[in-house]
Parts: structure tokens; sequence; C-alpha cells
């Protein structure tokens, strides 16, 4: 399965919300691990390009400005600093099929497939998104 960094939290988020129990629970939880163990690096690799392109406080932090009710990084140069953010952003992570994930892959998929949930809004295209990731995999065959 392929995703794009910037999907992760959104993923992770939902995943998180969906009320399963015992063995669909366990499998999802494993699953979480893994894709925020990946979001963490990205994180931290954010947090990296922003120490490089933004105005550094006394004591060497992002500055911050706020507009109204909307906090952002101090950024010296938007358009560099998002031509450096955009690969970042749109790195994939793959999380392979293995004998050792299968189990875990199809419980997540059918929680996600069958989740019983209404969306609308943005929230309708990112699960639509996310289904037609989890359609990809073809349950029957791995």
């Amino acid at each position: 399965m392929k995703f794009f960094i910037h999907e992760l939290e959104y993923i992770i988020s939902f995943l998180y919300r969906l009320k399963l129990l015992d063995f669909s629970s366990r499998m999802r939880t494993r699953f979480i691990k893994i894709l925020a163990e990946r979001f963490q690096q990205y994180k931290e690799e954010y947090l990296d390009l922003v120490m490089e392109h933004c105005v550094l406080d006394d004591d060497g932090q992002p500055e911050i400005i706020t507009e109204g009710e909307v906090q952002r990084y101090n950024i010296k140069d938007l358009q560099a600093f998002q031509t450096s953010l955009a690969p970042l952003l749109n790195e994939e992570f793959v999380v392979e099929i293995t004998d050792n994930n299968r189990n875990m892959l199809k419980s997540v998929a059918y929680a996600v497939l069958h989740c019983g949930l209404e969306f609308t809004g943005d929230d309708q295209f990112k699960y639509d998104a996310l289904a037609s990731k989890f359609e990809e995999l073809n349950l029957d065959e791995i």
C-alpha cells in the first residue's frame, strides 16, 4: 500500500476514531504504530526545514507570528520554503504486504471499508481516497 506523507495525519486520526473490538482493535493499533512512526519522522524533517527557513528568536527557536487567531512560523522566503517542503509532502510511504502483516492489513481494510460512518464536506473526499487504497489491495488475494 502506498500513502503520501501528507495523508498520514488524516489516516491515523480516522483509524483512531473507529470503534473496534478485540482482534480488529489490536490490528488497527499495530497499523497506526507503523504509520505514526513514519509520521513522526516527517514531523522532525518538517521542523528541520522550518529551522532552515524561519527567523529565529533570541533562544534559537522559530519565531511565531500571530495574525488574528492564526499562528504561523515567520518564514523568511515562503516560496523557497514551499519549494523545499513539496518533495517531503509528496514522498510516498509504502506498507508492504508480507506474511507478518497480511492479517493486519485485511482486518484494517475491512474496518475502513465497512466502518458504517457518514461523511460530508472534505471528509468525504479524504475517506474516498483512503477507501480506494484499501480496495486496491483486493482482499481476496492477500
